[in-house]
């Protein structure tokens, strides 16, 4: 198998579609002799900034020396991006020959595309005898495929509606959820703060025998936010990134609480190391000199973005969106109306991304336009005299247009 057609066979698996239980995942690692059993791991949940904050808290350990794997979904570009060691995305061998060994498996016992690649990374870890996995979930929580590890720590990054089809209709149904990583006598960490949530992480917590370090955010000082840079204090330390997004701040500090939590050795200085050298694609990710490009595709996420492009410009921004048709909630439109000075919809061949037709059905969205071709809608966005910010947003499905756009170079062996 070559690694174009081994690809083409793995994304088939997605018409198996999303299968919630922990059944079939327990069933390909059992027949890899359970990899996930022989090394220490970190687990994430949550709606927002899962990716983020397992790859601070990745790039940190392997800046203090630590053999550190990294799982991470969807990809922007590259499947391989999804498996990483110390940054590097899982050579293109390795999968093919992962694929090749239990090809038959997944024929036989119905496989998702989720389960495979779950197992892979997991087999991956251990053939390269990492020192600790950072690991986020891929839908959910208490079903996901990832549940079947036996962390040091849980983290419930922000919690918002998403796959409400799936999770539940309410943001305390989504909870509890996310809370099924959550295992006994581990330690969790979490940045929720809002009550009704917060109540359902205690019960959760308390049914565990454990306890969460919940985040105050009002001690999250951001001191400095430039298109480049972030920099803010929490308690009686100082750090800085080099992305922009104050939603980051938060994803920061939950990291290195955690981090400090379990790696009492690990420096100050050594955190600011690995900040230094951090860096995630597709979050507030500055394209050309006023033109972004986020994957935020929620009400929470789309509103941070907005709120934090108006603060550094001063001006509405211009918006450009593509987005899952599922994920236009009232709440949402109301974003569309008032958080864009300007706001273009456009849309890539997929049944599931907003269509005109799905605007149209809408009714309340009425300050738009809707370019088809997404490519016609990037020139128009580009092109527009406006001295402001411009922002490409919605989706990690359109990465490969904006990259390519913008002639963006993503290094398949150095993300």
């Amino acid at each position: 198998m070559m690694i174009d057609s081994t690809l083409e066979y793995l994304y088939q698996l997605h018409n198996r579609g999303i299968k919630l239980g922990l059944e079939n995942i327990n069933k390909i690692l059992h027949e890899c002799n359970n990899p996930h059993d022989e090394f220490k791991s970190i687990h994430l949940a949550g709606t927002n900034g899962k990716g983020s904050t397992a790859s601070i808290i990745a790039k940190i350990l392997q800046n203090a020396g630590q053999k550190v794997g990294l799982y991470t979904s969807p990809h922007l570009i590259n499947f391989n991006e999804r498996i990483r060691i110390n940054g590097v995305p899982i050579n293109d061998s390795d999968i093919i020959s992962f694929t090749k060994t239990y090809r038959d498996f997944f024929e036989k016992h119905s496989i998702t595309f989720f389960e495979a690649t779950t197992a892979m990374a997991f087999d991956y870890f251990r053939k390269n005898k990492i020192d600790i996995a950072i690991v986020e979930t891929g839908l959910g929580g208490r079903l996901d495929s990832t549940n079947v590890l036996s962390p040091i720590h849980t983290i419930i990054t922000e919690i918002d509606f998403d796959h409400t089809h799936l999770l539940g209709e309410t943001v305390e149904e989504i909870t509890a959820e996310k809370c099924g990583i959550i295992k006994n006598s581990v330690p969790n960490t979490t940045i929720n703060t809002k009550s009704n949530i917060a109540e359902v992480i205690d019960k959760f917590s308390t049914e565990q025998n454990t306890k969460t370090n919940y985040i105050n955010k009002d001690l999250i000082n951001i001191v400095e936010h430039k298109t480049n840079k972030l920099h803010l204090n929490y308690h009686d330390s100082s750090y800085t990134l080099p992305q922009a997004g104050s939603f980051q701040a938060e994803n920061a500090v939950l990291a290195i609480e955690t981090i400090k939590n379990e790696f009492k050795n690990i420096t100050n200085i050594q955190i600011q190391d690995g900040l230094d050298q951090w860096f995630w694609p597709g979050r507030m990710q500055q394209m050309e000199e006023n033109i972004f490009y986020d994957v935020a595709h929620n009400s929470s996420g789309v509103n941070i973005l907005t709120s934090d492009l108006f603060n550094i410009y001063n001006q509405k921004p211009i918006g450009l969106v593509v987005m899952k048709n599922d994920k236009i909630r009232p709440e949402i439109i109301s974003l569309f109306e008032n958080a864009f000075k300007e706001l273009i919809i456009s849309t890539i061949p997929s049944k599931d991304i907003l269509s005109k037709n799905d605007i149209k059905s809408t009714k309340s969205l009425n300050n738009y336009q809707f370019i088809e071709n997404l490519n016609d809608a990037l020139g128009l966005l580009k092109n527009k005299q406006f001295d402001g910010p411009k922002v490409i947003f919605g989706s990690h499905y359109i990465a490969k247009y904006v990259y390519k756009f913008f002639d963006f170079s993503f290094d398949k062996g150095n993300i």
